[in-house]
């Protein structure tokens, strides 16, 4: 590739005819579970070296590991390699305003701009402090019990009491317990500090920081395997539970070894594409 070019692989779970008017590579997550027929340009996570029987509860994580493990040798040090989505696509820093899905194409990112000062790029962060009273007392009883006062101080809506609430109880605690000690440390920092994180698992990066990220990344959640009884996992938010926690941990690692730069995204609802909202 020439320098400074980009690369986007957006990852499906299904065909979805519209995306094969962009101009992204797809690639097909949890392809050893599917007995469809793809366009014979979309790429299969299933193929060469893979992780895809893990689909069930890694999530998109199965895509990622197969570009990072098949595609990335493709690649010099200069070029940019991201990810996105089905729903979730990356637009230029000055898009059209109304996007649907006739110039949603053209107003797709596609090259990183001359003397462009990070080797990130971000979606806006999701914001924690929001939840409702009734919400907290629902889903965050044992963190009640710990902190009463997080029902008045939104300081203290984290991102390790919304993983709590919404996913496994003490399930960041418990994964930190398997990182390195230096690490572990500053991720517990961040997770009962921050307020809002980078969300969905997409992001662009130079090839380095992609490959240095997914080393990390992929050394912690093989470990983290053990920590959960797959068997009893309920409900989507715990059965993803490998792609949740990989969620959180992009974002810590991002933040701490990148200089980075929020570009935004919109969200299509492929079944309705009148539904949109850049986020």
């Amino acid at each position: 590739m020439k320098s400074n070019n980009l690369k986007i692989y957006c990852i499906t779970h299904k065909y979805f005819s519209f995306l094969k008017k962009m101009n992204l590579q797809i690639i097909v997550g949890g392809a050893h579970y599917k007995k469809n027929i793809f366009p014979k340009n979309w790429l299969l996570d299933n193929k060469n070296k893979n992780i895809s029987k893990k689909n069930f509860n890694f999530g998109t994580l199965t895509s990622i590991y197969w570009i990072w493990k098949n595609e990335l040798k493709k690649y010099n040090k200069s070029d940019w390699v991201g990810i996105c989505h089905y729903r979730r696509f990356w637009l230029k820093e000055k898009h059209n305003k109304k996007i649907n899905f006739n110039n949603l194409k053209k107003n797709l990112l596609n090259t990183i701009p001359k003397n462009f000062k990070y080797d990130a790029i971000v979606v806006s962060p999701q914001n924690l402090t929001g939840y409702k009273t009734s919400k907290i007392l629902k889903k965050g009883g044992k963190n009640l019990i710990k902190n009463p006062l997080i029902l008045f101080n939104k300081k203290l809506h984290t991102i390790n009491l919304h993983f709590d609430m919404f996913h496994i109880y003490d399930g960041l605690k418990k994964a930190s317990n398997l990182m390195k000690k230096n690490e572990k440390q500053k991720f517990l920092t961040y997770i009962n500090s921050e307020t809002e994180y980078y969300p969905f698992s997409i992001f662009i990066l130079k090839k380095s920081k992609f490959e240095k990220l997914c080393n990390d990344t992929f050394r912690w959640i093989f470990k983290c395997e053990n920590l959960f009884n797959k068997e009893i996992l309920k409900g989507y938010g715990q059965i993803r539970i490998f792609d949740f926690l990989a969620e959180r941990y992009f974002s810590f690692w991002i933040k701490q070894n990148t200089s980075h730069k929020i570009l935004p995204v919109i969200y299509i609802d492929p079944k309705n594409y009148k539904h949109n909202k850049i986020i």
